[in-house]
């Protein structure tokens, strides 16, 4: 079930009176506490497994920076969020680059960083080798034709015809011979074909098919193994308060035990074990705290946040739910009934509909909880709207938290904006 905001109430308004609202809140102490039960769970079966956190989740520096000081290693899919890897310290095998439909600009600085490059398509192999020498070892991303999520988003689908990810099943035989013909020596192989998924059973199934792939490609290429496999990300977490939550320590001993029937049944050698969670890092360790600015009464009942879809695009564009709770409130016995809406001139600017919430007033204070992940990364500027800060805390403290996105401006809303003082003279 979603988590409550580690703060007492008062402490809640103190910060959003403090930074204002919108406010994007995290618990740095428990993103750590969650990203180290995970690794130690996962190599307590696979001593070489290496967790690469998904930069596209959360992609403030000091977070990752937390991530990295723990254990992590960074998932990229952008030249920008490989100059934040490259700045952070990292190069090398420590980068995982699995991006899409990829430019050579882009090649060429995830090959000046000696990253690990996942190539999405058959036709990027000529690309890369178009820009020199091929690196020693590169990955490949399988889509074997099938996807899974248990979410209400259709696009967490990562797999199958209707995915624009991945290497066909009729092709991968084909890429990893076309690359070891231009002198790739060692190889991984990915897949992910879903997303926010809570069925234990989809990585057995996953591991299954890999391996049926992998067997496919020692057959047809002189023995060619993976010095390691990744399995995506892709792990769940409960939005809702029925939904149950993740056991780890169990996923790692399926995990083990799928593979080790594998490698069994195949007579592979075992790869080492990669993931690039990202989601289930971060995501249920952040919350959006907004304020009621407007009750309206019309057909329905609306309840105007001073958020909207700049500051959590998840609601309306996928139409997933995120728990909400009323600072004071969460208590009450009486509930109504509401719509939760922000100020975005769209009709899909949503937080909840036809919700059972505490009956609210203007002024209240609204927390969004599990946006820790896919929230202030996903926003944009619409309407003039502007990103909303971000602050970490750590044990429940406010007086030892990280202030690490201050609000965005008019100035920055313009700055890219090119001799902007002829456009308002008064500036001159």
């Amino acid at each position: 079930m979603p988590l409550p905001l580690n703060l007492p109430d008062d402490k809640i308004r103190f910060l959003a009176k403090t930074y204002k609202t919108p406010l994007q809140i995290y618990d740095g102490s428990l993103i750590i506490e969650n990203q180290n039960n995970f690794i130690k769970s996962m190599t307590q079966n696979f001593p070489n497994f290496r967790q690469y956190f998904a930069v596209k989740a959360l992609p403030n520096p000091h977070i990752l920076k937390l991530l990295i000081q723990n254990g992590s290693y960074l998932d990229c899919s952008s030249i920008v969020e490989l100059e934040i890897a490259e700045k952070l310290g990292l190069k090398g095998k420590q980068i995982m680059f699995t991006s899409n439909y990829t430019s050579k600009s882009d090649l060429i600085y995830a090959k000046k960083l000696d990253a690990i490059i996942n190539l999405d398509d058959i036709s990027l192999i000529d690309d890369l080798a178009s820009l020199g020498k091929m690196p020693e070892l590169l990955c490949f991303r399988l889509n074997p034709g099938i996807g899974k999520t248990d979410s209400e988003t259709v696009s967490n689908i990562l797999g199958g015809p209707e995915a624009k990810f991945g290497i066909p099943s009729f092709q991968i035989v084909e890429a990893f011979q076309k690359a070891k013909n231009l002198g790739v020596k060692k190889f991984g192989i990915h897949m992910m074909t879903g997303s926010n998924v809570l069925d234990l059973n989809y990585w057995d199934e996953l591991i299954k098919i890999l391996f049926e792939n992998i067997n496919n490609i020692k057959n047809s290429l002189d023995r060619i193994y993976p010095s390691f496999i990744n399995i995506g990300g892709g792990i769940g977490i409960p939005y809702k308060h029925e939904q149950p939550k993740i056991d780890i320590n169990a996923l790692s001993n399926l995990i083990r035990s799928s593979i080790s029937r594998e490698i069994k049944q195949y007579n592979i050698p075992e790869p080492d074990l990669y993931m690039e969670n990202g989601r289930f890092i971060t995501g249920p360790y952040g919350w959006l705290v907004s304020r009621c600015n407007v009750i309206k009464n019309t057909y329905e009942k609306y309840i105007g946040l001073d958020a909207c879809m700049a500051n959590l695009m998840r609601p309306g564009m996928y139409g997933a739910y995120h728990h909400i709770s009323i600072v004071g409130k969460n208590n009450n016995s009486i509930t109504e009934k509401i719509n939760v809406v922000g100020t975005l001139c769209e009709n899909n600017d949503w937080f909840a509909k036809n919700r059972d919430l505490p009956v609210a007033d203007v002024g209240d204070l609204f927390v969004i909880h599990d946006t820790g992940a896919h929230s202030h990364s996903m926003g944009f500027q619409y309407n003039g709207k502007l990103r909303c800060p971000e602050i970490v805390i750590f044990n429940g403290n406010i007086n030892n938290l990280m202030y690490i996105r201050r609000r965005e401006t008019f100035d920055d809303y313009l700055s890219t904006i090119v001799s902007i003082e002829s456009c308002f003279p008064r500036l001159c």
